[in-house]
């Protein structure tokens, strides 16, 4: 069964940022994906799939959603292709209802961990952060300043998948600031003139809640995060490089923090 040419470019509007904030949906496609999807029980509104190209593993997904309730639908490989962000598609798409990105109806006073991303326009970054957001213990990531869309195709499939696992605020710096302050969080600032992170992070009373805030590898982390922030840290590396990119060295300081305050 084919879809309308309507309803085709009323999906294929989800592809927009102006049609995702229109409609509060996005699309996730592929096989690892929708099962990540899955394993973090996010449920699609509707699964589209062409017959003819499912893998094995696809089809058992299929079969999955299905006695979940969850609408599946096939329509022609060429449609797939029209609604697919990849070149090499797996032959399948799902439409998701975008969660609530309010910093607070999301903002927990038990979260141990949080990570602020500030600027983090490039949505390889963005998305590796989140990976290691959900590996590292981080129980919310919140957006601020010039960060990329998180629902947009190129964030989700950088993700993993984990953007399904993880709730996502967004704010501007000025809310953020504020919450700090207001709840007494650790804000621990990136900053390449910081101190060494491996002495400075077992400084932290284990018990206090932290915001780790990164930035963008050619601006770093605002004034307005680095004035307040309750301290600053680098990583250490060898001088054959000038500075790490942002989500690499992000990773670095989640993954130490996770050691020191699992």
């Amino acid at each position: 069964m084919s879809l309308t040419k309507t309803e085709l470019k009323d999906i294929q509007s989800l592809q927009t940022k102006k049609g995702r904030k229109l409609k509060k949906r996005f699309l996730a496609e592929g096989v690892r994906l929708l099962e990540e999807a899955a394993r973090h029980r996010a449920r699609p509104e509707v699964v589209y799939y062409a017959e003819l190209t499912l893998s094995d593993r696809a089809r058992s997904l299929i079969d999955r959603f299905a006695k979940q309730a969850v609408p599946t639908e096939a329509i022609p490989l060429r449609q797939i292709e029209a609604l697919a962000d990849t070149e090499s598609t797996q032959g399948m798409v799902a439409v998701f209802r975008e969660p609530p990105t309010s910093l607070a109806e999301l903002y927990q006073p038990n979260f141990r961990r949080i990570l602020l991303c500030e600027h983090i326009a490039d949505p390889g970054n963005l998305g590796t952060l989140m990976r290691s957001a959900l590996a590292f213990g981080c129980e919310l990531i919140i957006l601020a300043g010039n960060s990329a869309e998180p629902y947009s195709p190129k964030v989700v499939r950088a993700s993993a998948g984990t953007i399904f696992g993880l709730p996502v605020a967004i704010a501007e710096t000025s809310e953020v600031l504020e919450l700090s302050a207001a709840k007494k969080i650790y804000l621990l600032a990136s900053d390449i003139s910081g101190e060494p992170a491996a002495v400075q992070l077992r400084e932290i009373p284990k018990e206090t809640q932290v915001m780790l805030a990164v930035g963008s590898e050619a601006e770093g982390v605002s004034p307005e995060i680095l004035s307040r922030a309750s301290s600053r840290v680098r990583i250490e590396h060898s001088e054959a490089v000038e500075s790490l990119n942002a989500a690499v060295a992000g990773s670095i300081l989640m993954k130490e923090l996770y050691e020191i305050r699992k």
